[in-house]
């Protein structure tokens, strides 16, 4: 009787092929790549090897998992003023997925009361919102050239700035603190200057012939676990600027002693400082200092400086110099000083937060 002993099949599989490159990614191997597998059977039959027979190649295409995030930049409000224009609020979208992505974005305002992402509550409303995306890469809003509206062509695990620009009305409650929110929709990538649609979770199983897509994303701000979308809040706070003055005054000479230990006698110069400094958080815009002179004394011509700084807690010789009119070249740069012969008059365009400016002028005593 014939007896065929056959051995246990040894089967080896191939190599993964993959059809298209790209699986350096965080975010994994690159959606629609053809991953495809052949198995070999190696055997023998009473003792003699026989050829090797290879079975048919199984193909699948990798799914798509569908994940982005968008997180605040600065880790501060966005300081502005009553009636400004135009202020950023800074954003950063995030493509966790594996394939490139387009992102419809959109802006909601947060719910009054409610607390905001920086411990305030909101109790304020923001007009004329508007969504941008950084077209130059610099991480700042720049007029007229980010003008992009949607996240295109988004590559795995890239970033981009997206900002959100609205205008602050007039007037408003004090604190004012306004917060706002910007959700990314995961939309479908591969059309470059056009928004793709919507992407649609495949809620089926399984088929190895196509893409699939898998919600990944986690809950945002506003947004739910696995809905193909990301949100986070930032805000706008009104600052207000606690502004406070300072003035001394300092001998200079005398027709005594000179500069050497001088006193306030008559014929002395006495030099007037007076410090404005503003704590905050917002800038104190159009800032005027006026000083009348006073009685027994006489303003010295020419002696007027305005925007000058300090130095622990002293004024410095410096400052912008006025020649007492209201015209001329040293009035045209946001920082001006006139004398109308009974007081001085100086307007300093800005004076920011934590910040210190001086105003200095010199009488003689009569």
């Amino acid at each position: 009787m014939l007896r065929k002993l056959i051995k246990p099949l040894l089967l080896s599989g191939s190599a993964l092929a993959l059809a298209m490159p790209g699986i350096a990614h965080a975010a994994g191997t690159v959606a629609g790549t053809t991953v495809t597998n052949t198995a070999t059977v190696n055997f023998s039959v009473g003792g003699t090897a026989q050829n090797a027979v290879s079975s048919n190649a199984a193909n699948f295409l990798v799914d798509r998992k569908v994940n982005v995030t968008v997180s605040e930049v600065g880790g501060a409000a966005t300081t502005v003023t009553f009636g400004s224009t135009n202020q950023v609020t800074t954003f950063a979208v995030t493509n966790n997925t594996n394939s490139v992505m387009d992102y419809r974005l959109f802006a909601i305002e947060q719910l009054a009361l409610v607390s905001t992402i920086f411990g305030h509550q909101d109790n304020y409303t923001v007009s004329n919102i508007r969504v941008f995306v950084d077209s130059n890469g610099n991480g700042i809003y720049d007029a007229g050239v980010d003008t992009g509206t949607f996240v295109d062509e988004l590559a795995p695990d890239a970033s981009v700035a997206v900002f959100i620009v609205a205008d602050i009305p007039a007037t408003g409650p004090s604190n004012a603190v306004a917060g706002i929110s910007l959700t990314a929709v995961a939309a479908t990538g591969g059309t470059g200057g056009a928004l793709g649609a919507d992407t649609i979770a495949s809620l089926l199983g399984d088929n190895p012939g196509a893409v699939d897509n898998v919600f990944a994303d986690g809950a945002g701000a506003i947004d739910l676990v696995r809905d193909g979308r990301f949100s986070a809040f930032d805000e706008y706070v009104v600052g207000t600027a606690a502004v406070t003055a300072i003035k001394t005054a300092t001998t200079i000479m005398d027709p005594v002693n000179g500069s050497l230990l001088p006193k306030a006698i008559p014929g002395a110069t006495v030099e007037y400082c007076i410090q404005v400094a503003n704590a905050g958080p917002g800038t104190a815009q159009d800032v005027v200092v006026e000083d009348a002179i006073p009685a027994n004394s006489t303003y010295v011509p020419g002696s007027l400086y305005v925007g000058g700084s300090t130095l622990l807690g002293a004024c410095v010789a410096d400052g912008s110099f006025e020649d007492d009119d209201t015209s001329g070249a040293d009035d045209a740069d946001g920082t001006t000083g006139s004398f109308d012969n009974t007081k001085i008059h100086s307007l300093i365009a800005a004076v920011p937060a934590l910040s210190t400016v001086t105003t200095r002028f010199r009488v003689t005593v009569n």
